[in-house]
């Protein structure tokens, strides 16, 4: 694990956050869909080492009693919602974790408050094993509610950044990630699509209060090729090139 100076960033915005996530209802039915995704999506096995960036308070609702064994929290906020878990207090920057440790990275609206999400994407990438997943949740700043300033403005919480899925997924592809925009999550609906794939589907995944990206980290191995020469059949030994005046001489 690399060793850098990283000035800790103000937990303040994220504290706002959990709040409004657990206390008003907006919040309330975003926490509810975002858990019954993280349920459907993670598929979690035993053998699998599990490891979520920023507490949300929901984990109960996708962590099964019988996974809780292989799961490590870090949490960031030191605040009431970090549950029942064992956690770590750690920066996303500085993750103290082994380098391709992990088999599954959920980084739950963690980016938005970060003073530098690319380092955060790039301690993901070495703390993950080969074909390990990460998924991200975050706040679309493209959503009705983020463009008409109803939610998502100060008086709710504040983000250090906002970060589109397509422009995340950009910077998945930069690190060897195989990423794809997973689900929309709307607050107006009070439904999640899912792998849009007509333009309908798609425009309510992307106009959504909030969206979920999933990546695989791929291995790509070099493999050498060697020089073949060319073959020429006449310069070969034991063969002598037939033209019409080798024939006469013969």
């Amino acid at each position: 694990m690399k060793s850098f100076q990283t000035r800790a960033p103000s937990l303040q915005p994220r504290q706002q956050f959990l709040e409004w996530y657990h206390s008003s209802t907006a919040g309330h039915l975003l926490q509810t869909i975002e858990a019954t995704y993280l349920l459907n999506t993670i598929k979690l096995t035993y053998n699998q080492k599990i490891l979520q960036v920023g507490s949300l308070g929901s984990e109960d609702r996708y962590i099964g009693d019988e996974f809780h064994g292989n799961f490590a929290l870090i949490d960031l906020d030191g605040n009431r919602y970090a549950g029942n878990y064992s956690s770590i207090s750690a920066y996303p920057a500085e993750l103290p974790v082994a380098g391709e440790s992990i088999d599954v990275l959920v980084l739950p609206h963690l980016l938005e408050f970060e003073d530098n999400p690319h380092q955060a994407l790039r301690e993901a990438e070495r703390v993950l094993k080969p074909e390990g997943q990460v998924v991200v949740l975050g706040f679309n700043p493209w959503s009705l509610q983020a463009l008409s300033g109803s939610l998502l403005s100060r008086k709710d919480f504040d983000m250090k950044s906002r970060i589109g899925c397509y422009r995340l997924m950009d910077w998945l592809s930069l690190l060897k990630f195989e990423a794809e925009f997973s689900a929309g999550f709307g607050l107006s609906s009070s439904q999640t699509v899912f792998r849009p794939d007509t333009l309908l589907t798609r425009s309510l995944a992307h106009l959504a209060t909030s969206y979920a990206v999933r990546a695989v980290k791929r291995t790509y191995t070099l493999i050498p090729i060697k020089p073949a020469w060319i073959k020429a059949p006449g310069l070969m030994p034991g063969r002598v090139i037939d033209t019409p005046l080798m024939r006469k001489c013969r």
